[in-house]
């Protein structure tokens, strides 16, 4: 899940899952938008809307004319921007924020998916209902029960280098920079 780094009133650096559809990133934190704006209120506000297409989920940065914000250093002159994963956005009188697609590792019930699946570590059918794990790396589902802990037998994927341990937390914080 798409998140945004944000500094908390200590300023230590914190996670923000971006579960709504839309956020006002003018306050501190960023605040869902839970209703539709009227025009005059979406032009004072720098918004962080997810568009939904055939390609998936993106994350679209809205801002006023002349508001000073920046991705990256950057001025944004047209008033739009697709976000990626690492931006940093900059709005004048707000703290930095940093844009993350990173999500994290986690044993979940198996769905299943139109076509059989097999592990790439143990290469067994992965089964409707089963324990598992899909790597945040590469998207490949690996078995993680109590017979069969294909994701944490060895300390990385098995067909990437993301590393296997559940409790791990994010590869990339901003105070990396």
């Amino acid at each position: 899940m798409a998140h945004l780094w944000v500094t908390t009133e200590a300023q230590q650096w914190a996670v923000l899952p971006l579960e709504d559809d839309a956020l006002t990133l003018t306050t501190s934190p960023p605040q869902p938008v839970s209703h539709p704006l009227a025009e005059d209120e979406a032009l004072s506000n720098v918004l962080l809307v997810r568009t939904r297409g055939a390609e998936g989920v993106t994350w679209v940065l809205i801002a006023g004319a002349g508001s000073g914000v920046s991705v990256n250093g950057l001025p944004l002159a047209t008033g739009l921007r697709i976000v990626s994963d690492r931006d940093e956005i900059r709005i004048p009188g707000v703290s930095n924020l940093y844009f993350s697609t990173e999500s994290l590792a986690r044993v979940e019930e198996f769905s299943g998916s139109g076509q059989t699946l097999f592990c790439p570590r143990c290469k067994q059918e992965i089964e409707k209902g089963s324990m598992a794990v899909r790597c945040p790396s590469c998207g490949v589902w690996h078995h993680q029960t109590e017979e069969l802990n294909c994701w944490t037998y060895s300390e990385v994927c098995a067909l990437c280098t993301y590393a296997t341990d559940i409790n791990a937390g994010f590869r990339w914080t901003p105070k990396e920079l």
